[in-house]
């Protein structure tokens, strides 16, 4: 009995809200972020982490970082500052072609569902 409390007291934060976000998702059939295979086709599914516009080919370009747990992934919508809805902590899909950038699974301009 307390083997299982020690162990959950034990772990660390990012773990415990790792876990929470694989719980949270495991029911869309969405491919898991960690399993995203680049240059193909995806549906990935999770909480939204951060908005940030930096610049990208002289304008600006607004990424949204997602974490479903399994790990990472960031949307980019060029040309845009904002999208009406899209705020941190909200669940949202994305579907679109994924590709490694930096060490980071990227998809430009996918298409959206805000989910929550």
């Amino acid at each position: 009995m307390f083997r299982g409390l020690r162990e959950k007291l034990s772990r660390s934060i990012e773990e415990i809200d790792a876990d929470r976000l694989r719980l949270r998702f495991r029911d869309f059939g969405a491919t898991p972020i960690a399993e995203a295979p680049p240059r193909r086709p995806v549906v990935l599914v999770g909480e939204v982490q951060r908005l940030q516009v930096v610049p990208r080919a002289g304008s600006p370009s607004l990424e949204v970082t997602i974490d479903d747990g399994t790990g990472r992934a960031v949307a980019v919508f060029t040309g845009r500052k904002r999208l009406g809805g899209l705020d941190g902590g909200r669940r949202v899909v994305f579907e679109g072609v994924g590709r490694e950038e930096r060490g980071r699974l990227v998809v430009l301009n996918p298409a959206y569902t805000i989910v929550e």
